[in-house]
């Protein structure tokens, strides 16, 4: 089969998008599918990389995080995509690359099958001034956006629930993202207590880690606060990643003079957050926007023990009390933290639930091969 996967972004930036399509898109090839990538350049040129035709575009992130818009002279890749003749369009953004697909589409017959990776009624601050307005607006767009597709493979059950109450109609498919497991669990402890000393972590202190983009959504505020309140003892909390909101959290631990137990890493490269990972104890976020939240996974594999804000997105991901905790309240945070910083036994013994839950369900293979049947079923 020939797939063609469409996205707004590609390397070198690092989102959840980009690790989800380019791990679909080895699955596939080892599942020996033919598989093309066409998305957005990082710079002006239009370039190739591998399996990935990548479209000159200039920025336009004045308008919404990391947004770029291609340069009419990128289109003659178009042509050869429609030459090539895929049999499915994956497309992984709605945007720039989603009107490109349904050019292709409309030529070459071959239909679209829609990846919903955002939860955009939580990100309307970034276009709108009012939250029930920005709603509304996505609502309608995304059900607009539907019509044009003829599957939507939904990460979570908490999307596709989402999507119904927009009242899209399009059949929604529950296709949880895998990764590449070996990566994770596969790092030396070594590597991990590198990072430890670059940051002057002693042994005996306990990391709690956060990996990511550093988004105003991710609500990093919420633990910075309680570790200014709560001043827990031989715990360190590192915050690995960059994005818009960095400076304003380095400034509020700052004014809560937390610098010696809140560090920042900067921007982390992929192939090193493995290691990063290693270094942590538990790993720690209170977003409640995530579609299906790649970190947590990633994290898991690699061993931590996950205390997180709940999200529907964690259902049948993290089991309180077996591979985990989640919290409600900062109470609770509180409560499980705790516990875990005391007891280190019970941190090893839920890192390795963890990791073992994580590896069962969610590796490139099985995720490849979900994707696989929803093309067989929307070709049929």
């Amino acid at each position: 089969m020939k797939v063609l996967i469409t996205a707004d972004t590609y390397k070198p930036f690092v989102n959840g998008v980009i690790t989800s399509f380019l791990n679909l898109a080895h699955g596939l090839e080892k599942r020996g599918h033919e598989v093309r990538i066409l998305a957005l350049s990082d710079t002006g040129k239009t370039k190739r990389d591998g399996n990935a035709y990548l479209l000159g575009s200039i920025n336009a992130s004045f308008f919404y995080p990391d947004l770029r818009i291609i340069k009419p002279a990128s289109h003659k890749l178009i042509k050869e995509m429609c030459e090539w003749k895929p049999d499915v369009i994956h497309t992984q953004n709605e945007f720039i690359s989603f009107k490109l697909a349904k050019k292709i589409s409309k030529r070459t017959g071959a239909p679209i099958i829609h990846t919903y990776h955002t939860m955009y009624e939580d990100y309307t601050h970034y276009f709108c001034p009012s939250k029930k307005l920005g709603t509304r607006v996505v609502s309608k767009w995304t059900k607009i956006l539907s019509k044009k597709t003829k599957a939507i493979i939904a990460p979570t059950q908490k999307i596709k629930d989402m999507l119904e109450g927009y009242g899209v109609t399009t059949p929604i498919y529950i296709v949880p993202t895998g990764i590449d497991m070996r990566r994770y669990y596969e790092v030396s402890d070594l590597q991990g207590q590198e990072i430890r000393k670059q940051y002057k972590i002693s042994d005996n202190e306990v990391v709690l880690l956060f990996l990511g983009r550093i988004a105003k959504e991710k609500n990093l505020d919420e633990i910075i606060n309680f570790m200014s309140v709560k001043h827990p003892e031989d715990v360190k909390f590192l915050i690995c990643g960059d994005g818009p909101h960095r400076a304003e959290l380095e400034k509020l631990v700052n004014e809560n003079g937390l610098s010696e137990c809140v560090l920042f890493t900067g921007m982390v490269k992929p192939e090193k957050t493995p290691i990063y990972y290693n270094a942590g104890d538990i790993f720690v976020n209170a977003s409640t926007t995530e579609t299906q939240g790649l970190t947590y996974v990633e994290a898991m594999a690699s061993g931590l023990v996950p205390l997180c804000r709940y999200d529907k997105c964690l259902d049948g991901v993290i089991e309180n009390g077996v591979n985990g905790f989640t919290y409600d309240n900062l109470d609770a945070f509180e409560s499980c933290l705790s516990k875990l910083v005391s007891d280190k036994d019970l941190r090893i013994k839920l890192g390795k639930k963890a990791q073992s839950s994580v590896l069962e369900k969610l590796s490139v293979e099985k995720f490849a091969q979900n994707c696989e049947e929803v093309y067989e079923k929307t070709l049929s």
